[in-house]
């Protein structure tokens, strides 16, 4: 890799079946690189939010997979995998949180690229209830969110607005349960990429990372991705001048011949609060 991916077509694979392809391609489109989607790996055999299909890669090996595969089923030279998990954050258990995952592969170098975004989303499970409990709880959602019902007889998917979900539930859900076993059933967020609107805003945002990165070049050999992803810590404390763990120096490392810059972070202190002198 030079500044940026240096395929002769300009283009790269992106193997998904979640319509994937139009989130992350207008930043690339940018580079003058071109994402041609391909579908013919069915992805959901890595695993599935649903939990027909247990995932066992975690999300970083999942993302390279994906996009080695999307190397193999093009014949491209560039292969761009995306995953996204939930769990986790700044404040697990009260918040769900999303990470997505971006990874760029050049399959004739081996060389990586990781882009990310993760924030807070508001979808959440909940058990059935009554229809006016269903119309509430749906309420504060966009029509393109997709919800899935869990029940006894299986899962039902995709199903996106109110009377998409109330539909399943008097077609198909609820007469086929027995009297008074209403309470066995779930709504769940179908968290799909390509049925969930907060989703797509993260995978948008790790699009738009990705891209800065590859244009983002090494002083000393010129390859993409010289970003600030570690740091040094030891910023000092605005009362006492005692170093903190909070990043002193933002560092950026060259993945390709290891050259290293560190650069001041702002503000140049820290707040007494994270002093392990002045707040013990």
């Amino acid at each position: 890799m030079t500044d940026q991916p240096h395929a002769s077509s300009g283009r790269i694979a992106l193997l998904t079946r979640h319509a994937k392809g139009a989130l992350v391609a207008p930043p690339l489109a940018a580079l003058g690189l071109e994402v041609s989607v391909t579908d013919a790996f069915d992805t959901d055999q890595l695993g599935t939010f649903a939990g027909e299909v247990t995932r066992t890669l975690s999300p970083l090996d999942c993302a390279r997979s994906k996009a080695q595969l999307a190397c193999e089923l093009t014949g491209l030279d560039l292969g761009l995998g995306s995953e996204g998990s939930f769990g986790g954050g700044p404040m697990a258990g009260l918040v769900n949180w999303d990470e997505e995952l971006l990874l760029l592969w050049d399959r004739r170098s081996g060389q990586e690229v990781v882009a990310r975004a993760a924030g807070p989303v508001r979808v959440a499970a909940f058990t059935w209830e009554s229809e006016a409990q269903l119309v509430a709880q749906l309420a504060p959602f966009p029509s393109a969110q997709g919800w899935i019902i869990r029940h006894p007889a299986g899962v039902s998917k995709g199903l996106c607005g109110v009377a998409a979900v109330l539909e399943e539930l008097h077609a198909n859900v609820l007469p086929r349960l027995p009297s008074g076993d209403a309470h066995s059933v779930r709504i769940e967020p179908d968290l799909r990429a390509m049925h969930c609107p907060e989703r797509q805003t993260y995978i948008r945002q790790a699009a738009e990372q990705l891209a800065q990165r590859l244009h983002t070049a090494c002083p000393h050999c010129t390859a993409p991705n010289f970003w600030p992803d570690d740091h040094v810590p030891g910023l000092p404390c605005a009362d006492c001048d005692a170093p903190t763990s909070l990043p002193l120096l933002a560092l950026r490392r060259c993945s390709v011949c290891g050259h290293e810059q560190g650069e001041p972070v702002t503000p140049p202190v820290a707040e007494p609060q994270y002093c392990s002198w002045c707040n013990p």
